[in-house]
């Protein structure tokens, strides 16, 4: 029985938006008050806009351990490390735009990496199209609701912006991530490999390099959580790590944990 009554629900989105947006997922917690549930936030490999549509909740930077403020809208890139800790109680409600590798910088017109592990108040940097769907998200309580408010104002932003194009170099290069289980080395292409490093930071957020490790890295904690009684020893092989050490030491960059401490439900994952 789930002590929370938790719902999540997932779509994929229009066919038009479909270069541009991975799904949407609307959440819903209810959480008694004087229980909090408390949760850090882990790295993520995708940029998103996350609609906050319930009652406010706390986030602290794990770095400076001070309370953020609090935004209805945010607009997000890949994070790199466990960054946040939030404190969820009372009824959370949020609306997520889940982008694909490039997505992001295209529907958007800015850089990703002007993004990467920030949280950035939407209202702030558009301030009148991001108020306007915040506002009129407010009142949802149904996945297709949002979609029907959020899609046609995403639809015009993908017109606007209709002329970026992810390069080809950073296409290759995202789908030879994607498809292997091993970090990938820089590809033989026809722009040079710093020409490479700086396109693929301005479209995806990252380097390549980084990137890599934490698809992996990502794919590795999804791999665990789904095969439980699989060993560390026995994952750590299975996704090209050297040894359990080199497993050990990509825990604490991403997690700031050991692969032996650490606990699914301690993340939001």
């Amino acid at each position: 029985m789930d002590p929370y009554n938790s719902v999540v629900k997932k779509t994929a989105p229009t066919e038009a938006l479909q270069a541009f947006v991975s799904e949407y997922v609307f959440r819903i917690l209810t959480v008694p008050k004087h229980e909090p549930v408390v949760k850090a936030m882990p790295l993520r490999v995708m940029g998103s806009i996350d609609f906050f549509l319930g009652d406010s909740f706390e986030t602290i930077n794990c770095n400076s351990n001070q309370t953020e403020s609090f935004a209805r809208c945010t607009i997000r890139g890949p994070r790199t490390h466990k960054k946040y800790i939030i404190a969820i109680s009372g009824h959370f409600v949020s609306f997520t735009i889940k982008f694909k590798p490039a997505g992001l910088y295209r529907l958007l017109g800015i850089p990703a990496n002007l993004f990467c592990n920030q949280a950035i108040d939407g209202q702030l940097l558009f301030a009148s199209i991001f108020k306007e769907i915040t506002e009129r998200l407010m009142p949802c309580s149904d996945i297709n609701e949002c979609i029907e408010i959020v899609e046609p104002y995403l639809l015009q932003m993908a017109l606007k912006h209709a002329k970026i194009y992810p390069s080809k170099a950073v296409n290759q290069m995202t789908s030879l991530i994607f498809n292997n289980r091993a970090p990938v080395f820089l590809p033989k292409v026809s722009l040079s490999d710093r020409q490479l490093e700086r396109n693929f930071a301005k479209e995806i957020g990252t380097t390549p390099k980084l990137y890599s490790n934490m698809v992996r890295f990502e794919n590795l904690l999804h791999y665990k959580i789904n095969f439980p009684d699989k060993s560390w020893t026995e994952i750590a092989y299975e996704f090209n790590y050297y040894d359990q050490m080199h497993l050990i030491k990509s825990f604490k960059k991403f997690l700031d944990v050991t692969p032996s401490d650490f606990r699914a439900g301690n993340f939001a994952i």
